[in-house]
């Protein structure tokens, strides 16, 4: 192998590995967000949370990832009542970099 190949080699590994913690970062951000706007009485994650009332109580979250992309997630958390007009969850309160963190979060339980 020629020292260009092996410098490229590198180098993508790098990349990849620098973009995996900056994804690991990000849904760590996601989850704290989660806990400080409070949505674990409503909604559980692998059997922790939810637990308020059956009126208030949203859906269980553990894979959520699985079933809808971050686009829908973040249009859903902006404005959960135009997506779905009975829903009883209040809109997201918080900046752009907090929404990404939590979409981050969400998309990764799967």
């Amino acid at each position: 192998m020629t020292h260009l190949v092996v410098l490229v080699l590198v180098g993508a590994l790098l990349n990849a590995t620098t973009a995996a913690w900056a994804q690991a970062d990000l849904i760590a951000k996601g989850e704290k967000v989660f806990a400080d706007k409070k949505c674990i009485p409503c909604h559980a994650i692998k059997g922790k949370g939810g637990t308020v009332g059956p009126t208030a109580r949203g859906p269980e979250l553990s894979t959520v990832g699985a079933n809808r992309d971050a686009q829908w997630l973040k249009t859903f958390l902006k404005d959960p009542k135009a997506v779905n007009p009975k829903s009883k969850m209040m809109a997201f309160n918080g900046t752009d970099e907090g929404l990404e963190a939590l979409v981050a979060y969400l998309g990764s339980l799967k």
